[in-house]
């Protein structure tokens, strides 16, 4: 569901804002937070989250737990506009409404990079997913999440335990 063009990424400063832009494959010389990220937690109508594990072939974080949808915001789009993009080319979900649950600077919280954070309801069992980049699609209980953060940490993502402490109550 990746497209196979190369993208650009949007470098922004301190404050969040556009200073310049690189192609996707020079990311690594930039640091995370002068890069633009969303998150989206899915969960479905039992009240259970999508937690994707990553391939093992993906280069950075294989095999980890990781946010429903995630990526980079290309150069030009919005949080949001990445956040559609990303959601349909993961999981190949379109036609629904997102909800904006909060925003991550690096130079003021835990969260290595600029992020957003929505959330989607969608009661759909997950079919059609970049199966790619996604070894297998989990539904867990924000409790299950917890758990599994505390006893096994290093089956996630850098960023996901420090957003995920963030946001629970949110959710």
């Amino acid at each position: 569901m990746k497209k196979d063009k190369l993208e650009y990424f949007d470098v922004v400063n301190e404050k969040d804002e556009v200073i310049g832009k690189i192609p996707e494959n020079e990311q690594h010389n930039v640091k995370p937070s002068e890069l633009r990220f969303i998150n989206i937690l899915i969960k479905d109508d039992k009240n259970k989250i999508i937690v994707p594990k990553r391939s093992s072939n993906r280069r950075i974080f294989p095999n980890c737990y990781d946010f429903s949808v995630g990526g980079h915001v290309n150069s030009g789009e919005t949080y949001e506009q990445a956040a559609y993009r990303e959601l349909e080319e993961e999981l190949g979900i379109k036609g629904v409404t997102l909800k904006k649950i909060a925003y991550f600077n690096p130079y003021n919280s835990k969260s290595n990079t600029f992020q957003t954070v929505y959330t989607l309801n969608y009661n759909a069992k997950i079919i059609n997913y970049d199966k790619n980049g996604i070894s297998k699609i989990f539904y867990m209980t924000v409790q299950e999440i917890q758990d599994l953060m505390n006893k096994q940490p290093q089956l996630f993502k850098t960023d996901y335990i420090a957003i995920m402490n963030s946001i629970f109550d949110l959710l």
